[in-house]
């Protein structure tokens, strides 16, 4: 396929519902990076310090606290569903303004179809310059021009119904629209490659709380991928070359007149079929990865980050305590307590004292917990098994990238030979009796002319 295939896209729909302790006013403030006031519990949600955003386009609304406000209100159940989050992908290549348009036909397409109102908060990419990305609120109630909240959208609730689906489908389209409009190869497809490319070959997802060393594991393995790809491309429009040289052979080498009877029959020239890459016999197989390695790895992974985290809020505690005993009230000065004397700043002074050693013995006991996780000499065999996985796995990925190569040149070379034979049949005979005396034995002659045995005796 000549188009450049997107194969990161993958649009997730989610919802924000009270019955997971979550508010679309602050959901919405966090995502538009802007400090909104819940009217329904009065708690203010300022992220006006957060980082990573460009901008927040507004459909079918004009004050986005207005808007979610509303939408809170519009809910009296404690588990109701308040919002609904579309997550996207945008291209990294696009301009800022070329990703507005395209967040905004999408927002458009939302408040058409569900007549839903939509905040998109367009952020900014990494510090590789990837992952642009735009989170879409809308609202779960239809929301007239006025602003009032009407029914609730429940075709969107169920997957059975086929419509999440249909409003992946639809981005997709509005997204290939734009890249075409702007002349870019990017094209995305809400459903698997394969069904498109048949020889595509899927890259391994990297989960999002992976170690530096799975990390780079995967990421090996799918540059490997990625060669492969290359390769098969390459291997497939050489042996389209091939067929099509060997085709012109054979019409070439097929007589125009009527042979004169002492010529030779022509010899057919056996073709070279192309051999998928996928029969080739492969002498390399890949281990699979035990769930129980996955998991202990994981875990350590996470165990690791926890007790870094760990380290940073003790040394906080620490500093506190310090701070504390560095402040310890005089034994006068408790005694004047006892008479009424400063008994306020003393309790407030032993109420600090006594949080901070509870901290602090919260966190030597997670220190030891800690510990004891990262010494499990069961989970260290697992993840030692599971990073004895990971390296028979790449190195299975080079010696299968050597092997296709070696296959390749094979290829090639007997291309070349096919080449080379079909040239020396197109070749007009040579007739050896020129130059020769007809007066000569005849004898002589014949055995001259035979091109199987040449014998010259004078």
């Amino acid at each position: 396929m000549s188009k450049s295939l997107a194969t990161w896209f993958t649009p997730s729909l989610q919802t924000i519902s009270r019955s997971a302790g979550r508010s679309a006013v602050a959901a919405a403030a966090y995502r538009a990076c802007v400090k909104l006031i819940d009217q329904t519990t009065g708690l203010i949600h300022d992220y006006t310090r957060k980082k990573g955003h460009i901008e927040t386009l507004l459909i079918g609304a004009d004050d986005i606290s207005e808007l979610w406000n509303k939408a809170e209100a519009a809910e009296n159940r404690k588990n109701s569903t308040v919002a609904r989050e579309l997550m996207l992908p945008l291209p990294d290549e696009w301009t800022n303004d070329e990703r507005r348009e395209c967040v905004r036909d999408i927002a458009q397409h939302l408040r058409n179809t569900y007549g839903v109102a939509v905040s998109g908060s367009i952020h900014a990419p990494n510090k590789h310059h990837r992952n642009n990305h735009v989170h879409m609120m809308f609202t779960t109630r239809a929301v007239d021009e006025l602003g009032q909240f009407g029914k609730k959208t429940r075709i969107l609730d169920d997957m059975k119904t086929g419509e999440v689906s249909k409003l992946r489908e639809a981005i997709c389209k509005i997204v290939n629209a734009h890249a075409e409009k702007l002349g870019s190869d990017f094209y995305v497809y809400s459903g698997k490659f394969v069904d498109i490319d048949p020889t595509h070959i899927p890259t391994k997802h990297i989960p999002i709380q992976a170690g530096k060393e799975y990390r780079a594991a995967i990421t090996a393995q799918n540059t490997q991928v990625k060669i492969h790809r290359a390769n098969v491309a390459t291997y497939e429009k050489k042996a389209e070359l091939l067929k099509a040289e060997l085709s012109n052979a054979s019409i070439l080498a097929t007589p125009e007149s009527t042979p004169a009877p002492d010529t030779p029959k022509s010899v057919d020239v056996e073709r070279i079929e192309a051999i998928p890459f996928e029969d080739i016999e492969s002498p390399f197989k890949r281990k699979l990865m035990p769930e129980a390695c996955e998991k202990a790895y994981f875990r350590h992974q996470e165990t690791l980050k926890k007790q870094r985290e760990l380290k940073i809020i003790e040394e906080k505690w620490q500093a506190k305590h310090a701070e504390l005993l560095a402040t310890k009230p005089s034994s006068t000065q408790r005694l004047f307590s006892k008479i009424g004397l400063g008994t306020a700043k003393i309790e407030r002074y032993d109420a600090e004292l006594s949080k901070t050693e509870i901290h602090l013995t919260k966190i030597e006991h997670n220190k030891t917990l800690f510990k004891k996780i990262l010494s499990d000499k069961n989970a260290l065999n697992l993840i030692a098994q599971y990073n004895a996985i990971i390296d028979h796995n790449a190195s299975i990925s080079d010696l299968e990238a050597q092997a296709f190569k070696a296959h390749s040149e094979k290829l090639e070379r007997e291309r070349e030979l096919a080449e080379e034979q079909a040239r020396q049949l197109s070749e007009p005979l040579q007739d050896w009796t020129v130059g020769c005396d007809p007066t000569k034995n005849q004898s002589r002659q014949k055995a001259i002319y035979c091109p199987q045995s040449i014998s010259i005796d004078y």
